[in-house]
């Protein structure tokens, strides 16, 4: 049985694939499975799966026709023999310790998930931009911890996608946890459902996934025509949830979680046409199906609760919280950038042992 099985769901991914077999197959941890889902790719990704699994035994190509991210990953569920799984998009790579940190981590808490941090990386830029590590005080728990003890902020702090998590084979089979099918955000309702079946979680604080984005296409297509999909991984979490009996010990994280997803839904829309008929279905439709509490939703869903709230007013308010982020930041580096000034005169000083000049003294 190898340690972990590594799931990769490829469609066209050519431009990237190798990046990533690479950083998998270099891991410093030998005994692993790639099982590379080849989810019926059109352009060379088969051939360069062909030439990976030519040289490499540890590599295994499964086909199908074209079905879906979420089709794939359960096929390689299906197929893994691995005691931990671990799921990497075909343009994603990883750092070379990840698999070696996250299974000895999990092995000796025996945990049934573990986490790490996600670099995203802009391929337009060719620059990382943000570093987003397990929040919300769940890192700060002694470690592994339960999900009751991270409280209602449990699904924003663990952020529930597949990227730097692992998952211990026998609990997932256990609980008949698989991928919804549908065309996009098909991981959240796995990894939510994970996220709260499970007894033990561990995390680190370094971040050793990283996540491409920018990587060519309409990247607004999707959102725009389907914006609905993170209600339904949604109503799928609260369904599965119920049917284990323990929907009521989570009902406040889940409605945080459910409601920041449909905030963050709504403003990542670009025509304005959908955003208003989107906004209207959540109130008239989603809030109630979801059976969401005002008094418990993220800041930024208020809104929606409000009769005379418009999107516009989620837009601005949006916008409000970016330009504070933005100015806190930039006054973050112009400090950083005077200390660091400060330590270099310091230095200098103590290095030609120059004193400080006096104040008020002659200048000249």
């Amino acid at each position: 049985m190898p340690k972990v099985s590594v799931i990769i769901p490829v469609h066209n991914a050519e431009k990237y694939l190798s990046e990533c077999l690479d950083s998998i197959l270099g891991q410093t941890l030998g005994d692993i499975e790639v099982l590379c889902v080849d989810d019926g790719s059109t352009d060379g990704s088969a051939g360069i799966l062909a030439d990976y699994a030519a040289k490499d035994a540890r590599v295994r190509i499964l086909r199908q026709v074209r079905s879906g991210a979420g089709a794939a990953r359960n096929r390689g569920l299906a197929e893994a023999r691995g005691e931990y799984l671990f799921f990497c998009d075909a343009d994603d790579w990883i750092d070379r310790a990840t698999l070696d940190s996250m299974y000895s981590s999990a092995l000796s808490a025996r945990a049934d998930v573990a986490m790490t941090g996600i670099v995203y990386f802009d391929s337009g830029t060719g620059r990382e931009f943000r570093v987003w590590r397990v929040g919300g005080g769940a890192s700060a728990l002694p470690q592994p911890f339960a999900p009751s003890d991270v409280g209602p902020d449990l699904f924003p702090a663990l952020r529930p996608q597949t990227g730097g998590k692992m998952f211990r084979r026998d609990f997932v089979e256990s609980t008949g946890n698989v991928f919804q099918e549908q065309s996009r955000v098909n991981d959240l309702a796995f990894v939510a459902t994970a996220i709260a079946l499970a007894e033990r979680i561990v995390v680190d604080g370094m971040a050793r996934y990283h996540y491409r984005k920018n990587q060519g296409g309409n990247l607004s297509s999707g959102i725009n025509a389907m914006p609905e999909m993170s209600v339904l991984a949604w109503l799928c979490v609260k369904e599965r949830l119920s049917a284990k009996g323990v929907f009521g010990n989570f009902e406040a994280a889940f409605t945080r979680g459910a409601s920041k997803s449909m905030s963050d839904a709504l403003l990542a829309i670009t025509d304005a046409q959908v955003a208003e008929a989107f906004f209207r279905r959540l109130r008239e439709e989603f809030i109630p199906a979801l059976g969401l509490r005002a008094d418990e939703v993220v800041d930024a869903a208020k809104p929606l609760f409000r009769g005379d709230a418009t999107p516009l007013e989620m837009f601005m308010a949006r916008l409000g919280q970016e330009k504070a982020a933005h100015l806190k930041t930039r006054a973050q580096l112009a400090q950083a950038r005077e200390e660091s000034g400060c330590r270099a005169c310091r230095f200098l000083r103590r290095l030609f042992g120059l004193s400080r000049p006096a104040r008020g003294g002659a200048r000249g």
